[in-house]
């Protein structure tokens, strides 16, 4: 169909011939294929207007009128007229009833608010997926996360029990938040990780890439601490106390990596990362064994093959007991 003679029938220039050579067209599958395709179009425009109380701007409804107009009786193609008068008196019952129950809706109804999602995973289970705004979350075993089906507002936010890391996507406008057992993590664009370990009482952040502000939920900002790339933050939800650390902030997300790194950290540093990551207690012998420095890129094992690791590389024995460990000499 030539465009000029749709746009000439769209503005009530058309001659009755024209007319009736456009609603003929309309009648083949390419015609009902535009109308669908102009159906589709005008509906989502009229979904992400719903909040809006006027309809002027929509050309459906000047569709529906014009075609309305064009219903004219005509002596010829008497056939042809019945079909179409059919057909377009179909369209325009789908386009009304689109148009009433939109307006309907946005007149009505409150603001929607939005639709909230929790992912859970069990032990030995971890989960991976995008969140509407492009950030990628890997869920760790044992955790819950609360996500809306779509990000709106002028802030993002997720809630979290257990464990999370996080690739976020960057938006300066829109500040990315993470609630975590009591704890407020805010964020811009960046990698990090999140514990939220209820039984030890702290919320621990290790952040990868990027800039993250930590707080106890619902204290001031001025009490919120800025935590910077390799930077460790332990919140301790008691007395809001923030606890920062520089390290090897990769080694905090071994969960999913299932790698551990260590250029040159002390054997008292490495033992502190080691009891985060796997809720261990660990203990020196002697003090000398604290200053022993570890470098080290070895597969992330469970406890005890870890352990052995570290003991092989600086020749050193060790106890252990469950999740408790001390190294000997």
């Amino acid at each position: 169909m030539n465009q000029a003679l749709l746009e000439k029938y769209y503005n009530d220039q058309c001659s009755e011939d024209e007319v009736d050579e456009v609603l003929d067209w309309f009648q083949t599958k390419e015609g009902r294929a535009y109308l669908e395709q102009q159906m589709d179009e005008e509906f989502d425009e009229l979904m992400e207007a719903e909040t809006s109380n006027s309809w002027s701007e929509v050309k459906s409804d000047k569709l529906f009128t014009r075609i309305q107009r064009s219903q004219k009786p005509r002596k010829r193609k008497k056939t042809w007229v019945a079909v179409r008068v059919a057909s377009i008196l179909l369209l325009g019952v789908m386009l009304s009833s689109l148009l009433y129950w939109s307006t309907h809706a946005a007149l009505t109804s409150e603001p929607s608010r939005p639709v909230l999602r929790s992912y859970v995973t069990e032990a030995d289970q971890q989960n991976i997926f995008t969140l509407s705004d492009g950030t990628v979350i890997r869920l760790n075993e044992e955790s819950e996360l609360t996500v809306p089906d779509k990000m709106k507002g002028n802030r993002r936010s997720v809630t979290l029990n257990g464990e999370a890391y996080f690739d976020v996507a960057r938006d300066p406008d829109h500040p990315f938040v993470v609630y975590a057992n009591g704890s407020t993590v805010t964020v811009l664009g960046t990698e990090f990780n999140v514990k939220a370990d209820s039984t030890a009482g702290n919320v621990q952040v290790a952040v990868v890439e990027g800039k993250v502000s930590l707080k106890k939920e619902g204290a001031k900002e001025s009490a919120s601490t800025l935590l910077t790339r390799n930077n460790f933050g332990l919140l301790d939800l008691d007395d809001g106390s923030i606890t920062i650390e520089q390290v090897h902030a990769a080694n905090y997300k071994s969960w999913a990596s299932n790698h551990l790194v260590y250029s040159g950290e002390s054997l008292a540093k490495v033992s502190r990362q080691l009891e985060r990551l796997y809720d261990a207690k660990i203990s020196f012998a002697t003090a000398d064994l604290k200053k022993l420095k570890l470098t080290a890129d070895f597969e992330r094992n469970n406890l005890e093959t870890t352990i052995q690791t570290i003991a092989n590389t600086f020749d050193i024995q060790y106890r252990i007991n469950g999740r408790s460990v001390t190294w000997i000499e």
